[in-house]
């Protein structure tokens, strides 16, 4: 996609993101705030409907997924979706920011404020084009690596001490129009190898996240 493309898309989804905010969703000035040792797992993505199923939404999936697992039911806000809920001994918080990925930081820090929260109990989710299709890595902190959701999120709070959870999305297509690839639907072998990501991330947050007083990162 050329650079004027990419603005046009970038545009148009901005524009529909005034929808997502302004829907008739409940405040999240209206739900209790973070607990101190609450943990908040943000998953990344677009929050379109045609979005999902894309190298660039694995990060939804991801919450999708632990969210059913735990038991938990989405509640929308006006900033985003919000499940909250329990693992074993440890209070959690799931969010998907309803912006586009590359607002994502303005939209987090803004309910980081409402919810009185900060990065140090976050996780971040995301897709990763850099690691092989299917591979899972975590990381204590670092910079954005290319993510621009990730960047804006950095840029945002003014910090890189967010721990990450990153699947990995690299693919030979990624390589002809990586914008285009990120946000195509996965193919039906792909779409395997991502199954399974999704499972090995859940278990690594499962780990990070742990009882009170032993949350941690590789």
């Amino acid at each position: 996609m050329s650079r004027q493309g990419q603005t046009v898309w970038l545009g148009r989804l901005a524009a529909d993101n005034k929808h997502y905010e302004y829907s008739g969703a409940v405040s999240a000035t209206r739900l209790r705030t973070i607990e101190a040792d609450e943990q908040v797992i943000v998953g990344l993505g677009n929050p379109e409907a045609r979005y999902a199923g894309t190298p660039h939404n694995v990060g939804h999936e991801v919450v999708d997924r632990l969210a059913a697992s735990l038991g938990l039911t989405w509640e929308e806000t006006s900033a985003a979706w919000i499940a909250r809920g329990s693992s074993p001994g440890r209070a959690i918080c799931l969010v998907k920011i309803r912006l586009a990925m590359n607002h994502t930081g303005a939209g987090l820090k803004r309910l980081a404020e409402s919810l009185a929260f900060d990065p140090r109990q976050c996780i971040l989710v995301f897709d990763d084009l850099d690691l092989p299709l299917g591979a899972v890595k975590t990381r204590i902190k670092g910079s954005a690596g290319g993510h621009r959701g990730v960047a804006s999120i950095l840029e945002a709070f003014q910090t890189d001490a967010f721990r990450r959870v990153k699947i990995g999305v690299g693919h030979a297509s990624a390589k002809l129009d990586r914008v285009k690839y990120v946000l195509s639907a996965f193919d039906e072998e792909s779409r395997a190898a991502i199954d399974q990501a999704i499972s090995t991330a859940e278990a690594h947050l499962l780990e990070m996240i742990g009882p009170p007083g032993t949350a941690k990162g590789h």
